[in-house]
């Protein structure tokens, strides 16, 4: 059982292959389904030391990750695919504050770095300026945030002194994807990055960070975590793609993709890249080349380029899709050699577009460094990096290249930064009409210093629903301490093994539950809530499930008899800890909900 916070969606199971379990071995026969971090077994728990871990592909176009494609096992062996449908995600207790339709306050995350990048501390309120759509706003609310990474004492560089203490910030919570783009990175770029990955999870993660290691090629089963030692294995794993055989070096000629580029989009001026192309393919053959063979291969390796660019895209933007509503900061750190867009930049502008109003940030380190180049290829070689650069700069993140010290560029692009301002204001005069609204941070004249903010925030819209002020009933029962038995569900906790934590376990009375008969099928939807709270009551963990059941008739006769049963797994230090575990249908609102006092040991 995975024992750790992850992004949670279930795709179409063609993105997944049956993970072939030993069920004699698990000691069950009744295993229904999983999805990231829920199993779902009739009438028997299997712990996952039971079962294999799940194999995956990916599509012609997009090789998507298998922590964001392929999130489960659709192993199917007692229930169809289309008989049930499973999302977890991370759980937070939401505000008991009022919502409202409008903007009351805008935050915006500075972060100061000096002419060394290193993070600047000591500024104060009256040391920002901030403007919404070119509008200068009044700074209302001020905050810092300090950390000190493991094995390192500082690193800050203070600035003057003050006198009035600002108000420290409480962190929030940190997703950070290392997405590896090893379709674009061979092993001689690729192993420094790795080294430098592992030394950043082994001592840059904050408290509370959660990772997940993705790359562009492969889809490997993989998830949010914070658990170290897995990362390092993770990461040791990567590869670089087999490349295919357009890149091959000793191809006659030899054509770069952006040579190809030129050619094959007629962006070749004087086509002096096509005539250097016949020079070099008539002294590498021995004999003259045709036109025609030089622009052929020019075709192929830039659609080949194109779909491998398209790819790294279209995976990146899965990345951001279900990062989107992820509790807390979101940042993607992609690491690659670069890539050529050529004709996406529709591709690259809507990828930004979509990551500047899911607030994900995309750092990107450009794993070459300093290498040497070819003057004949300088050109090329400069437009790899564009693509990375744009993303960077139109995300809000940071573009770290030109530098051989990849263990700095992970640290300055992964890490949470020392000191962190956060600023926020009240927006006047904003129109609810749904639009983003691009936000500027200045320092004042004289401070030779780089931002690093968010780049604006989207105004709510005139067609919002109604502001609800009160708490669902499920949320509200999440925090409470009664017991309610109105929902056939029963809750028992369990320590599995693996990584320190605990695991919730809802046992489901089918024959009970209201189903809406229609069609064959039985239908029903059940929201599961399972939280840790810390000897003060305070929040410390928890996840949200959902699970839409279209049972046939002959399933829900099986279930009937066999009951239904779910587990979550809550990752948590070692300690005294307070569970609580909500249920509720959707046909008629009824709960269940229970709680008590566990050991993790």
């Amino acid at each position: 059982m995975p024992a750790d916070s992850a992004v949670r969606e279930r795709f179409s199971t063609d993105f997944c292959v049956n993970a072939g379990l030993n069920l004699a071995a698990a000691g069950c026969d009744k295993v229904v389904h999983k999805t990231r971090g829920l199993w779902i077994v009739g009438g028997v728990r299997v712990l996952s030391s039971q079962l294999r871990r799940v194999n995956c592909f990916k599509s012609p176009y997009s090789a998507v990750p298998a922590a964001l494609a392929c999130l489960g096992l659709a192993a199917a062996q007692s229930i169809a695919p289309d008989e049930m449908h499973a999302r977890t995600v991370p759980y937070v207790p939401p505000s008991p504050v009022t919502l409202r339709t409008q903007v009351d306050l805008v935050e915006v995350p500075v972060v100061v770095r000096d002419g060394q990048r290193r993070t600047v501390a000591g500024l104060t309120r009256d040391d920002f300026e901030i403007y919404d759509s070119g509008k200068k706003q009044a700074i209302t609310a001020f905050s810092v945030q300090s950390f000190t990474p493991r094995g390192d004492a500082g690193g800050a560089t203070p600035a003057a002194p003050t006198d009035a203490a600002e108000p420290k910030g409480q962190p929030r919570p940190r997703f950070v994807a290392l997405c590896f783009d090893d379709l674009h990175l061979d092993a001689a770029a690729l192993e420094p990055a790795k080294v430098a990955a592992e030394r950043f999870v082994k001592t840059s993660l904050a408290p509370g960070d959660s990772v997940v290691v993705v790359t562009t090629a492969r889809s490997n089963s993989s998830e949010f975590t914070g658990d170290v030692p897995k990362l390092v294995e993770q990461i040791a794993k990567v590869t670089p793609a087999p490349q295919a055989d357009t890149n091959d070096r000793y191809m006659c000629p030899y054509i770069r993709p952006y040579e190809a580029y030129q050619i094959a989009t007629h962006m070749d001026p004087g086509n002096q890249v096509l005539q250097a192309k016949l020079a070099e393919c008539r002294v590498c053959s021995h004999q003259p080349c045709p036109e025609s063979q030089i622009t052929g291969m020019a075709e192929m390796i830039w659609g080949h380029t194109l779909l491998q660019s398209k790819n790294t895209l279209h995976v990146i933007g899965d990345v951001v899709n279900a990062m989107a509503n992820l509790p807390g900061q979101r940042v993607i750190l992609l690491t690659s050699a670069g890539f050529l867009t050529g004709t996406r930049e529709t591709d690259l502008d809507l990828l930004m577009d979509k990551a500047l109003h899911a607030q994900v940030v995309i750092n990107t380190l450009d794993a070459r460094g300093l290498s040497y180049v070819p003057s004949r290829a300088t050109q090329g070689v400069s437009l790899l990096s564009d693509a990375m650069a744009a993303l960077a700069a139109g995300t809000g993140g940071a573009f770290y290249h030109n530098n051989n010290d990849l263990a700095a560029g992970f640290r300055e692009l992964g890490m949470v930064p020392e000191t962190i301002y956060v600023l926020g204001f009240g927006p006047s005069d904003v129109v609810a009409d749904g639009r983003f609204h691009s936000l500027k941070v200045r320092l004042p004249a004289g401070k030779p210093y780089s931002l690093q903010a968010r780049l604006g925030y989207t105004a709510p819209s005139a067609n919002a629903a109604a502001p609800v002020s009160p708490l669902s009933r499920l949320d509200s029962e999440v925090m409470a301490s009664d017991t309610i038995t109105d929902l056939p569900v029963w809750f028992t906790w369990e320590q599995w093994a693996g990584p320190p934590g605990i695991t919730m376990i809802a046992h489901l009375d089918v024959n009970r539950l209201r189903f809406d008969a229609g069609q064959d099928r039985r239908t029903q939807k059940l929201t599961i809530v399972a939280v840790l709270l810390d000897s003060r009551g305070s929040f410390v963990t928890g996840k949200r499930s959902e699970l839409e059941l279209n049972f046939t008739e002959a399933t829900f006769a099986q279930l009937a008899k066999t009951g239904y049963t779910a587990a979550m797994t809550l990752p948590a230090p070692a300690g005294t800890y307070s569970v609580r575990a909500v249920a509720q249908d959707a046909l008629e609102g009824k709960l269940a909900a229970a709680g008590g006092t566990v050991q993790i040991k």
